[in-house]
């Protein structure tokens, strides 16, 4: 049997999950597209066997897949699941909107679940980044779907608060070694933060929850030098601060200089970052 070069045996991996790729991207096209030409002729079993088929079939590649050392292949096993579970939601999805009849936050606290736990059981597997962060999007889906579906009166506060406190037991879990890789944990509940309050921007609280939540995660990042929340911080400060100057300063000066002091501490907070950086080196 002739031996591949070394150069052919290093592009192997790569052109294995290029291929994978575009295998799984060209299968939910096809289905995406049958949907939207055929909807609403499209009868509701067999879109039930396709995302079934999608799902079985995906997940079964993933597993497929010899784990070696080369990382391509275990990206390959995490976008191939990836798309498995994405399956599984349309499945689910269409199962309880067309057979089962569900109202629309019960289809979707059905489907979130079942992303959830089958995300869950890939993750264990693995602990890949991609499977950590599918299972906190659909579990902050389902959170904020039950806040909705138990107390639909408190409008979008309401779930905003369960995804903000679902993300901080998240990140108490990172913390604690619970939710490997800690980067893609970090990264999860720090969105989620800024998801939750914004969605509680409705009420004066919501406010105060918002600001806190971004000088929290400014600080996070600044005092063990970690990047991360230090950038989600800012991008919290550059959404929400606005918002709270315009609510509570609407024309005035105080507004635009309320923005300029935060810019300042964002700018300040990154050259002490950078200087002791460079200091520890």
């Amino acid at each position: 049997m002739t031996e591949l070069p070394p150069n052919a045996q290093s592009r192997t991996p790569l052109i294995a999950e290029a291929l994978g790729y575009a295998g799984g991207v060209l299968a939910i096209a096809a289905g995406i597209f049958m949907v939207r030409d055929l909807w609403p002729g499209f009868p509701a079993g067999a879109g039930l066997a396709f995302a079934a088929v999608a799902w079985v079939a995906l997940g079964a590649a993933g597993a497929a897949v010899r784990m070696t050392g080369n990382p391509a292949f275990r990206r390959l096993r995490s976008v191939l699941w990836l798309m498995s579970t994405a399956s599984l939601a349309a499945f689910t999805a269409t199962l309880a909107d067309q057979v089962g009849w569900f109202s629309p936050a019960g289809t979707t606290l059905v489907t979130s679940a079942a992303a959830a736990a089958y995300g869950a059981a890939l993750w264990w597997r693995t602990r890949a980044v991609l499977q950590h962060l599918a299972v906190f999007a659909s579990a902050a889906i389902g959170v904020g779907t039950a806040v909705y579906w138990l107390a639909p009166g408190i409008a979008a506060w309401g779930p905003g608060l369960g995804i903000w406190f679902l993300s901080v037991l998240w990140g108490a879990g990172v913390v604690r070694g619970y939710l490997p890789p800690a980067a893609a944990g970090y990264f999860a509940a720090g969105v989620g933060l800024l998801a939750g309050a914004q969605l509680t921007m409705q009420v004066p609280a919501g406010h105060v929850l918002a600001v806190a939540t971004a000088a929290g995660q400014l600080a996070a990042g600044v005092l063990p030098r970690q990047a991360w929340p230090v950038a989600l911080g800012a991008v919290g400060v550059l959404l929400l601060v606005p918002q709270t100057a315009s609510r509570y300063l609407p024309a005035s000066d105080a507004a635009p200089v309320a923005i300029f002091a935060a810019g300042a501490v964002m700018f300040g907070s990154a050259v002490w970052l950078a200087r002791r950086r460079a200091g520890s080196r």
